[in-house]
């Protein structure tokens, strides 16, 4: 029983200095990014996030006032798109995925005449067996989830819905084909919305989970493709928009220096952001 005891703390106490390590060399390696690739801000910002809470409201606020007052204009999706190379400081606030709290941002929006760009998946409007879309996306209840009605709320106000196919497949571990059929199910679903679907959001982000042949693809359905690491926000193409994942448990200086560091090249050199 002695052996056993000492084996598990002995255990424990590895795994905990193999965790430790492992964050001291991530918090080392984003050191020497700030330092080395550390810029002035992009005039060209996209962030997203997923579920609302109450406080990720308050700091959309923070992010809301702070940029309005550098002169940045919030638009959608659609108009940053097609306004990615001019002079214009615009901003584009996204979502992911489909929650209820999305609703909760209305208010907010309105009072700063912010426009904004939700998108969704739609296998929440189907029939279809939903515990894999639900641990996929992190999500403990499907109440949570967005409603048709409140989808419409969205579009009532005026802001943009895209696409983020129909149930979250991480697209790297699935064939062309069946993305096709990803995208056709959910473009056909939206439909009923009446409203112009323009955009598409990768599920999870990440440029190491989508293929060069999926990439084409998708480029011929939508006049955008969003990705969305850290330190990418210097290389923004016509087609391929690059957004922020904005982290509400970080400081607000903490995402500012990430916004403003390009770290493209060591993320093409080791498929990481370098960033934490």
């Amino acid at each position: 029983m002695e052996i056993i005891f000492y084996r598990e703390i002995f255990g424990t106490n590895i795994r905990y200095i193999k965790t430790m390590y492992k964050l001291l060399i991530q918090k080392i390696i984003r050191i020497i990014n700030l330092i080395l690739f550390k810029k002035e801000l992009p005039t060209k910002i996209s962030i997203y996030f997923h579920d609302i809470s109450n406080k990720e409201i308050n700091e959309l606020e923070k992010i809301i006032i702070y940029f309005l007052n550098l002169g940045f204009k919030f638009v959608t999706m659609n108009n940053f798109q097609k306004k990615i190379f001019s002079d214009e400081k615009l901003f584009a606030i996204t979502f992911d995925d489909g929650f209820s709290s999305w609703t909760k941002t209305l208010d907010l929006f309105k009072k700063y005449d912010v426009k904004a760009t939700y998108y969704l998946n739609t296998i929440q409007f189907t029939d279809d067996e939903m515990t894999k879309f639900l641990q996929d996306i992190r999500c403990t209840n499907p109440d949570f989830i967005i409603k048709e009605e409140e989808v419409q709320e969205l579009i009532n106000s005026d802001h943009e819905i895209g696409s983020h196919t129909h149930s979250h497949k991480t697209l790297s571990k699935i064939s062309l084909d069946d993305l096709k059929t990803e995208i056709e199910t959910n473009l056909q679903i939206l439909s009923k919305f009446n409203v112009e679907i323009s955009n598409f959001a990768i599920p999870y982000g990440m440029r190491r989970l989508i293929n060069k042949e999926q990439i084409a693809y998708l480029l011929e359905v939508f006049d955008s493709i969003s990705f969305g690491e850290p330190g990418m926000l210097f290389n923004h193409e016509k087609q391929k928009i690059q957004r922020y994942p904005w982290r509400i448990e970080k400081t607000f200086q903490y995402n500012l220096n990430n916004i403003s560091t390009n770290t493209s090249l060591f993320n093409k050199v080791t498929k990481r952001s370098g960033l934490g």
